[in-house]
């Protein structure tokens, strides 16, 4: 049985995998008809194919410098969790620093044993009260 620690773990392993440009391993955390909906809702994705590149997208033309999580919840509810933190994050892009902070809010659901994202959508600036 998972606990919030666990996955508070998993959330943070998946965001390793990007950082580090191990895309290839978020196979291991997104189930194949994943959705991520962007900021005010726009654009979405399906698939994970479309998750992948969307990473591949902002990691080939940005150097993340810092990223930092904090204000992690869990709730559990049968088959399904819900894992939300907020994240702070220093990149460069075309020769400019950029700072941007959000909450990432990510649904995970048990397909056969294991636990993958499902949803997963950010909310920018947004910190938990």
């Amino acid at each position: 049985m998972m606990e919030a620690a666990d996955f508070i773990s998993f959330a943070d392993s998946l965001d390793r995998c990007w950082m580090e440009g191990r895309l290839h391993d978020l196979e291991a955390f997104l189930a194949d008809d994943v959705v991520f909906v962007a900021p005010g809702g726009k654009p979405r994705s399906e698939g994970l194919a479309q998750a992948i590149e969307s990473y591949r997208q902002f990691t080939s033309h940005a150097q993340v410098k810092r990223f930092e999580t904090s204000d992690h919840a869990v709730t559990l509810r049968g088959d399904t969790a819900v894992v939300e933190y907020h994240w702070e994050m220093t990149w460069i892009a075309a020769g400019a620093e950029h700072h941007e902070t959000g909450r990432d809010v990510l649904v995970l659901s048990r397909r056969d044993y294991d636990w993958r994202v499902v949803w997963r959508t950010q909310i920018p600036g947004a910190r938990a009260t």
